[in-house]
């Protein structure tokens, strides 16, 4: 199985974002924590490796003389073709003699490459606003438990007082070794903070958390709104009204400089992703702030657009329709008969990307995100365009708005044996958040069925924070970590 990561964080006492539809109440003993079985492409005869005898089994089962199962079936069409023919059989054979060095099902790659940023070690800082005499910086590793040192840590380093009177601390992580960190003063602490190469500043929000600790936010240190927001307007959307996307481009995009491209990441929540209207939650998901703090660490800058939605219709446009619902949307008459994720994937990928790609200086490169409605969406538009992202971010995903039998059907029809995006899953689980544990079950169920299926386990992992609560606030602090595990830079 692969990995989960479990952190310590509280309800907000603040409000948090909500949905506004009712999902089925999934029991934790329903969990598959079962080790899928690795899939291999051609392996016909389900020994688990590709070898002659897998070309034989296919014509064996061509002539009629042998039966194979579904998923045997599904593996066996190396060419890519709808059914499993002769061919197949051939091209095993020239695999196997090296012939070809990859099936024709398995695509062309996008070998378009990232900066990677070779230097582990990052400086990160903390604004302290809370009285504090002495800031340390706890840092461990969540999947292995190692510290760096026992609690409270190392103290940080005092480097200035800024323009609001903060003082402002700073310390070095390899975060190849170290991905988590408490800031404390020996007594009072925050809660487990993700640390990554697109991390940089943090400080405390006011509110106190039910256990006692604070919530650390993110912001970049040195830099205030870096970079540029725009917002166009793009007409002809199915339902009969005009759709407003937030473009931010990052520090030192010159749209003259056509030599210098970026990557895209879609968002399919266009407005909590950079301060421009209040949440619930009283929190953002800070796009800018991380994709400004990946850039001061040695990374790319990254486009990020953000899709808005009109809140009476947002619930029903972000659903794909996989099958029958356990709920009813938003949304009624007309309207809402032309509405749909499907209608909302279209649009996306015939005329917001080509928009996009004609006016702003991109490269191949992009990723697709979301939150709630918005995270199924984006699995959704990731899965019905597997060679056309790089990445999927599915925070806290609505998978439960649909039971398990629809989700085989869907996920039975996808091959999954040739270009596939990363897949960064995170959902929290805390008692204290209803929507946020019932989105948990089959969020970490996910994962295992789509490897079941042929995903690679190595370009999919799910992130779980034991406390998390369905808010822009829990999505902001892993919002980096997925862009590392998308661009693998």
């Amino acid at each position: 199985m692969k990995r989960r990561i479990r952190t310590t964080a509280m309800l907000l006492v603040a409000g948090v974002s909500v949905c506004t539809f009712a999902v089925p109440s999934y029991s934790l003993a329903e969990q598959n924590e079962q080790a899928p079985v690795k899939q291999v492409l051609g392996d016909t005869n389900s020994n688990g490796k590709l070898d002659i005898a897998d070309a034989t089994a296919i014509q064996e089962y061509l002539a009629g003389i042998r039966k194979l199962d579904d998923m045997a079936v599904r593996r066996s069409k190396v060419c890519g073709n709808k059914g499993l023919s002769i061919t197949d059989a051939a091209a095993i054979h020239r695999r196997l003699a090296n012939i070809i060095t990859r099936f024709p099902a398995e695509g062309t790659p996008n070998t378009e490459e990232v900066t990677k940023i070779d230097n582990n070690e990052i400086t990160i800082y903390f604004s302290e606003r809370k009285g504090w005499t002495t800031v340390n910086a706890q840092f461990f590793n969540h999947a292995t438990g190692e510290q760096k040192s026992e609690f409270p840590g190392e103290e940080m380093t005092y480097v200035e007082t800024d323009d609001s009177g903060n003082k402002v601390y700073s310390a070095t992580v390899d975060v190849s070794k170290y991905d988590r960190v408490v800031f404390n003063d020996g007594e009072t602490k925050t809660t487990e903070t993700p640390v990554t190469k697109a991390s940089s500043g943090y400080y405390i929000k006011s509110t106190k958390l039910t256990n006692g600790t604070y919530f650390a936010c993110v912001y970049t240190y040195g830099k205030t709104n870096a970079g540029k927001l725009e917002t166009v307007t793009l007409h002809d959307y199915p339902a009969g009204y005009d759709k407003d996307i937030c473009i931010w481009t990052p520090e030192g995009y010159d749209p003259s400089d056509k030599s210098k491209k970026y990557s895209v990441l879609y968002m399919t929540d266009g407005d909590n992703l950079f301060g421009q209207l209040p949440t619930m939650s009283g929190y953002e998901w800070a796009c800018d702030e991380s994709v400004t703090s990946l850039m001061s660490n040695g990374g790319d800058g990254v486009i990020v657009v953000g899709i808005t939605s009109l809140p009476e219709y947002r619930d029903y446009e972000l659903i794909p329709n996989l099958g029958t619902l356990y709920t009813e949307v938003p949304g009624s008459g007309e309207i809402e008969d032309q509405l749909g994720g499907a209608v909302f994937s279209e649009y996306l990928m015939n005329t917001i990307i080509p928009y996009v790609e004609a006016n702003y200086n991109t490269n191949s490169i992009r990723g697709i995100a979301g939150s709630s409605n918005g995270g199924i969406c984006a699995l959704y538009i990731g899965l019905e365009n597997l060679d056309k992202f790089r990445y999927i971010g599915a925070f806290s995903p609505a998978f439960a708005l649909y039971d398990k039998d629809v989700w085989n059907k869907y996920l039975t029809e996808k091959n999954f044996f040739g270009q596939v995006p990363n897949l960064y899953i995170y959902c929290g689980k805390t008692k204290h958040d209803t929507l946020e544990r019932r989105m948990y079950p089959l969020s970490i169920e996910m994962e295992g069925w789509l490897t079941a299926l042929g995903y690679p386990d190595d370009k999919v992992t799910t992130v779980i924070d034991d406390d998390g609560t369905h808010s822009e606030a829990f999505w902001a602090l892993y919002f980096p970590e997925m862009l590392g595990y998308g661009l693998k830079y």
